[in-house]
């Protein structure tokens, strides 16, 4: 017997929603070194264990009133935010893709969150994260998403990580020092491999004039509070292939400034892999 739609959207949305919840694990675990898989959920502030019925992703949160069960510190609201976006990102691309389709364009949104979120607390965008990103993106855009297929792949990756070797390697000549990271490299790469070529170029024009958005307003408000360098673990400059840039000035680096440019392009890329039937609908009748 056939699920009705709307009960497999409402399951969807829990998957989404402890989805969400995984990636504030791996976004504040990965920085600090500390295994995702052990201890279990601990509150940050008193690093005491969660209750399990305590740590229900969006329910806990709301019952809880953004509190800590057992210190009574303030939960980020982001974690709630995290699991809200995701679970409504499941639900909405299981109701409008078929299913391998939304499974590997959830997948890619899963990864863009914790991208975002580690780039914007440490200035670093991990290639444990996106290097394996590259194949996973080529055999999901390959086999699941039709709209891309594994031509259209293979660009996106040679757009969107040569794009940015390439002018990391202009700026190094010009300036002296590095301008792009591996991790940005490759966290393009990931996002052609998932989306193509069209993708690459969405996220590059959209998260620009998001950056400068974004930019603008942290001026207005005082400015960003950049993560200094010494503040970054030895491990995490390591696996992102930028102990060089973890050790130099912040502005360094075309996507990693006072205002880090990672969460933009991760915003843009979700957009498209969530709109892109809209998107090229808009277009081309336009």
């Amino acid at each position: 017997m056939d699920i009705p739609r709307g009960i497999a959207a409402l399951f969807c949305f829990v998957l989404g929603a402890s989805s969400g919840s995984f990636v504030n694990v791996v976004a504040y675990r990965l920085p600090r070194e500390i295994s995702i898989a052990a201890p279990r959920s601990f509150c940050p502030r008193c690093n005491r264990p969660i209750p399990a019925w305590a740590n229900i992703p969006i329910v806990a949160y709301i019952g809880l009133r953004g509190r800590c069960l057992m210190c009574g510190g303030a939960i980020p609201f982001r974690y709630f935010l995290t699991e809200l976006a995701l679970a409504s990102a499941a639900a909405y691309l299981y109701l409008s893709f078929p299913l391998g389709d939304a499974i590997a364009r959830f997948a890619l949104c899963a990864g863009l969150f914790a991208v975002a979120l580690i780039d914007y607390d440490w200035r670093v965008i991990p290639n444990i994260i996106t290097f394996p990103g590259i194949p996973i993106g080529f055999v999901a855009a390959w086999l699941l998403v039709p709209e891309v297929g594994w031509r259209n792949s293979v660009v996106g990756v040679l757009i969107g990580a040569g794009f940015l070797f390439v002018t990391g390697e202009l700026y190094m000549l010009i300036r002296g020092a590095e301008g792009v990271g591996l991790g940005d490299v490759w966290l393009m790469g990931t996002i052609g491999a998932f989306l193509g070529w069209v993708g690459v170029l969405f996220t590059l024009f959209i998260g620009s004039i998001l950056g400068a958005i974004g930019g603008i307003a942290f001026g207005l408000a005082g400015g960003a509070s950049p993560s200094p360098a010494e503040e970054v673990p030895k491990a995490i400059a390591e696996v992102t292939g930028e102990a060089q840039a973890a050790e130099s000035e912040a502005e360094s680096s075309l996507l990693r400034t006072a205002v880090p440019f990672g969460p933009f392009l991760a915003l843009a890329a979700g957009i498209f892999a969530l709109f892109q039937p809209q998107l090229a609908r808009w277009y081309f009748s336009g």
